[in-house]
């Protein structure tokens, strides 16, 4: 008798249809149109699991006004997840989206929607983003 599938293997065997996945530690990485992303599966006990997905949208981008304004409008208008720069006051920052939801008792094909709505957006949102 073979041992259950982890939560972490079956996202990652999901995902592995929509970019190049590799698994470091407790995460699956995944590129996903331009974007990189990290997706984790929590256990926060009595039978709670979470996915916390982080995009990696666009690094290293002038930290202005406009990428301020973008970022807060894009966030506001995001069905799944928020978006947020690395930091408040740098010269240069990150932009990412975060989205953590339960896993309850998903099948495959809403997990594998829920997914890649959120990476999804994340490329749409990079193309949004100012040109440096």
């Amino acid at each position: 008798m073979s041992a259950p599938e982890t939560a972490l293997a079956r996202i990652t065997n999901l995902i592995a249809d929509l970019g190049a996945v590799t698994t470091v530690d407790d995460a699956a990485m995944i590129e996903f149109g331009g974007t990189r992303a990290s997706v984790r599966v929590l256990d926060l006990g009595d039978g709670l699991e979470v996915v916390a997905l982080t995009q990696l949208v666009a690094s290293g981008l002038a930290n202005t006004d406009e990428l301020r304004d973008v970022v807060e409008s894009r966030s506001a208008g995001l069905s799944f997840g928020s978006l947020r720069r690395s930091s408040a006051d740098g010269d240069a920052v990150d932009v990412l989206l975060s989205y953590t939801f339960p896993l309850g008792e998903l099948a495959n094909l809403p997990l594998l929607t829920v997914l890649h709505m959120v990476l999804s957006a994340g490329v749409d949102t990079r193309t949004e983003l100012p040109a440096q």
